[in-house]
């Protein structure tokens, strides 16, 4: 299962979520692999890794898969790093800045000359460097940047399930519109294999009226199209606090609210699919 984790606004919790329910899967004994597929590298550092030292990313792996897909194999064993057993990590840096440009150029240019058999498409780039690894691991999450670009229409295109994590607040769940909207755009002409779409309420706290009425406007909305977690993610100063030393809220707190939360989502995400 490819998930890919995407909204079209920052500060929603998408690394975090990444994250943690990718720590709860490897917990429960799954085999994961997170993706960082933001130029920011803000899961690699949640992970504990320095972006810019790093000499092979992301961004590396998606210029071989356009240059020389014959030696992507190789590149990717390169890149991968082990966090524990069962939880690895595509890292990224600002190199994936250069990445979207070349995608950008490479779609100008398909308007003028139109691929041949050789050629990948730009949208399709990272599903290239999924499949050669999708085999190894129960599930594989990609971390999202907040724009809507070509950046996350290869996470889209890559993936079976889309989870959006967005807060409990009106001009957050305003903005849904526009992630759903892209998502059913690559169900209908780029992804059919793209069949689930969820909603994650995450920063939740449960007594406050606003966060209650913002969940159930959500579920009037929404809850009819697609499927929107029953357990939101408990707001907690921990979620803020672990990525500073580099570890899951798993194990910084594990028994902190909103840790187990991410169990529960977990849970969920392993019993539908």
């Amino acid at each position: 299962m490819v998930i890919s984790f995407c909204c079209g606004k920052g500060g929603t919790g998408k690394t975090t979520s990444t994250y943690n329910i990718g720590a709860a899967l490897a917990k429960a004994g799954k085999q994961v692999l997170l993706v960082d597929n933001d130029q920011q590298g803000s899961l690699t550092l949640a992970m504990g890794y320095e972006p810019q030292m790093l000499s092979m990313t992301l961004a590396n792996l998606m210029f071989q898969a356009i240059d020389m897909p014959d030696q992507l194999t190789d590149a990717i064993g390169q890149a991968i790093l082990q966090k524990t057993e069962n939880l690895h990590l595509v890292p990224a840096n600002n190199k994936l800045a250069g990445i979207l440009s070349r995608l950008v150029s490479m779609q100008n240019t398909r308007a003028m000359f139109p691929l041949d058999d050789s050629s990948i498409a730009p949208e399709r780039v990272l599903t290239a460097i999924i499949e050669q690894v999708k085999d190894q691991y129960d599930y594989i999450l990609i971390d999202c940047s907040p724009h809507l670009d070509l950046q996350m229409l290869n996470a889209l295109v890559a993936s079976e399930r889309a989870i959006i994590p967005t807060q409990a607040h009106f001009l957050d769940t305003v903005g849904l519109n526009d992630t759903i909207e892209i998502i059913r755009k690559v169900q209908q002409s780029l992804n059919p294999n793209l069949k689930q779409v969820d909603i994650l309420l995450t920063m939740f706290m449960q007594r406050t009226v606003l966060n209650q009425i913002s969940r159930q406007n959500v579920v009037e909305r929404y809850g009819e199209q697609m499927n929107i977690f029953s357990q939101p993610i408990d707001y907690s100063i921990k979620v803020a606090e672990h990525p500073a030393v580099g570890i899951s809220l798993l194990e910084y707190a594990p028994k902190n609210a909103a840790a187990l939360s991410y169990r529960a989502v977990a849970e969920e995400v392993m019993k539908n699919g």
